[in-house]
Formats: structure tokens, C-alpha cells, sequence
């Protein structure tokens, strides 16, 4: 499969990975042949890629750092702690719990970690996403710090959790899709608190797992917000959790604003490490990130064209590329697989959209 821009999906192809709504329903399933109606109503969501099965992209397989099940379920669970929070009602903490225990579970028995994102979102629904791969992120790199199981359930239950304030903040200001004026700048600041007075009403919740709503927008250097709070006074979880926040929002398509491609976000972090990050922290999650994810779509210096089959571990900038040798992807083109850590002279210029 591969990973294709919307505006370059045409009739006839066929969908590689499920579509599911932030509820867990089925919007269109893995195998589906799309249609236009079909590619008019996924625009009409507002989801920019889908994954495609075709000749080109045969047998490259693109799986999740979690099983496609946990991913549903925990998108599910946090619609519904949003739901019953904007109708004033206490949400489920016994399901909050079973969804980190879940993912958890899921990280430990992956040896070997590289955080691929594959969840398929619409921008209306980034929020849900959003939440679930920050927790995904922070436990990976907990993991990493070699956190034991409580520490992690702690750690992600906060991160799942870190926006929760934001069920607080007005929709006109959430979903402005232009730039914030400085007094709505300072309204939307406010979800940080609102998360942690939020949070302190559910004695279940630790008082770690509730500072990181509290603290993820703070910053080493102290230009943060709310307290402007620097270096150590910041929890480790917070640390983590910051980073794992800019590098999903830097990664995903909002309603204002389109997503950058892993490498450019990567670059950010590495850039602002010491200044806004814990650039330790930064250091192992780039450890477990992949610059060019599986089935992404590549230029090279050559001037060809291919996509990303695979990984190598130790040397993320260079993976294995499928290039296509004609310009015709039908059932008898044909394709060769370079390794790019055993080709030196061949490297990815950037990534594309087709």
C-alpha cells in the first residue's frame, strides 16, 4: 500500500486501509473500489490522504505502532470523555483507564519501536486523533526512559487527556481557520488550567497525570505558558508530552493550517532542542521516529521517483526505495528496490505528493 494525496486519487482504485469515524463506525472499508461519489464525500470530510493498494505498491506493508483495534477504540474513548464533558456530565474513568492498559500493553510487547502514524483523520476530527497519538508518542518515549508500567499508565492517561480544556474554549475560537487575535490568543491559553481544574475533580487521576494538561505548553527556556516556568520546574511527563504535541500538530492537517512533513518537524525539534525541549528527551524520541514513514511517496537526486517499503533502523535517512523504471502503474509494470544505506551516491531530495 501507499499513502496518497486526495487530489491525485482517482475512480478505480482501491482502498488499502479502513476509513472509521471518530465514533469507531466504518465510514468505508479496506478493500472498498472508490468511486467519485466516494472521493467527493471524503473531501467533503476534509481528509486530504488515503492509503491505496496497487500494482506499484504490492506486498509493502504499513502497520501501526498499536493494533488497528486499540487505535478505534481509544479515538472512540476520547470523542466520548469529550461529549460528556460539553454536556456538563462526569466521563468514564474506568474507560479512560482500560484504553491506556490497552495501548500500553500493545507498546511493551513491540521490541522493536518506529512510529509510523498511520490513523487516517479528517482536519474536523483532530482533536480525537491528536489526543490518541500524543498518548502513543509519550508512552514510547517513557518506554524508552525505562518507565515502569504504572509510570507509563500515569503518563498516558495525562497525555491522552493533555487538551482536555479545551472542551472549555468557545467553538468560534477552536475553529478559526484563520490567525488567532491576541485576546482569543489568550483565551485559548486559558485550557491548560481549565484541563487541570478538570482533572482535579477525579480523585483517580494522579496529580502527575493532571500537571501535564496543566504543563505541556511550558517551555525550558520559560517563554511558556501558563507560569512561564523553566527548566527542572517543569515534570518530566510535561517534557515528554510537549514534545510529542508538536510533533503530531506539526504533522497533521488542521482546519487553519496544513501539515509539514515528518523531516521538516523532526528539523524543528532538533532546532529548538535546549531552548524549548528537553533535547534529551528529543534525542531518544528521534531515536524511534521515522523521517520517511513507510509508503511515502519520495524524490530522489536521481530525479526518480519511489516509495518508501522500508526502513533501516540505523540509518533513518536512507531507507529501502520501490522506484518504478516506466511511467505506466498497471499490473505489468515494473519496479526495482534500492537500498539507500548500501548506495551511497543515491539520497531522498524531498518527499511528494505523487
Amino acid at each position: 500500500m501507499r499513502l496518497v494525496n486526495l487530489k491525485n486519487v482517482m475512480a478505480g482504485m482501491t482502498l488499502a486501509k479502513g476509513i472509521y469515524s471518530c465514533e469507531g463506525k466504518v465510514l468505508l472499508a479496506e478493500g472498498v473500489t472508490l468511486t467519485g461519489s466516494y472521493i467527493d464525500r471524503l473531501k467533503e470530510m476534509s481528509i486530504h490522504e488515503v492509503y491505496i493498494e496497487d500494482a506499484i505498491s504490492k506486498d509493502i506493508q504499513i502497520r501501526d505502532i498499536i493494533n488497528d483495534q486499540t487505535r478505534i477504540a481509544a479515538k472512540t474513548t476520547i470523542y466520548q470523555v469529550v461529549r460528556d464533558l460539553k454536556l456538563k456530565k462526569s466521563f468514564d474513568m474506568y474507560l479512560v483507564n482500560e484504553t491506556i492498559n490497552r495501548i500500553v500493553d500493545d507498546l511493551l510487547s513491540n521490541k522493536n519501536i518506529i512510529i509510523n502514524l498511520t490513523d487516517l483523520r479528517s482536519a474536523d476530527e483532530y482533536t480525537f486523533s491528536h489526543s490518541v497519538n500524543v498518548a502513543v508518542i509519550s508512552i514510547v518515549i517513557g518506554k524508552t526512559l525505562g518507565y515502569n508500567q504504572l509510570k507509563l499508565r500515569d503518563l498516558g492517561i495525562g497525555a491522552l487527556l493533555h487538551d482536555i480544556g479545551k472542551t472549555e474554549i468557545p467553538l468560534s475560537i477552536l475553529n478559526k481557520p484563520g490567525k488567532l487575535e491576541s485576546d482569543e490568543i489568550e483565551i485559548m491559553r486559558k485550557h491548560t488550567v481549565y484541563g487541570y481544574e478538570i482533572l482535579k475533580q477525579y480523585p483517580n487521576i494522579s496529580i502527575l497525570s493532571r500537571g501535564i494538561s496543566l504543563m505541556h505548553h511550558e517551555r525550558i527556556d520559560g517563554t511558556g505558558y501558563p507560569y512561564g516556568k523553566k527548566g527542572d520546574e517543569i515534570h518530566e511527563f510535561a517534557k515528554i508530552v510537549a514534545i510529542a504535541d508538536t510533533y503530531d500538530a506539526m504533522t497533521s492537517n488542521r482546519i487553519y493550517k496544513k501539515k509539514v512533513a515528518p523531516e521538516k518537524a523532526i528539523e524543528y525539534l532538533i532546532s529548538t532542542g535546549n531552548y524549548n525541549y528537553d533535547y534529551n528527551i528529543v534525542k531518544l524520541f528521534l531515536n524511534h521516529v521515522t523521517i520517511y514513514p513507510v509508503g511515502t511517496i519520495v524524490r530522489l537526486n536521481t530525479k526518480q521517483k519511489g516509495i518508501v517499503m522500508d526502513n533501516n533502523q540505523y540509518s533513518p535517512t536512507r531507507p529501502i526505495v520501490r522506484i518504478l523504471k516506466d511511467q505506466n502503474i498497471d499490473d505489468n509494470c515494473e519496479f526495482e528496490e534500492i537500498d539507500l544505506q548500501k548506495n551511497l551516491t543515491v539520497f531522498i531530495e524531498e518527499t511528494c505528493d505523487e
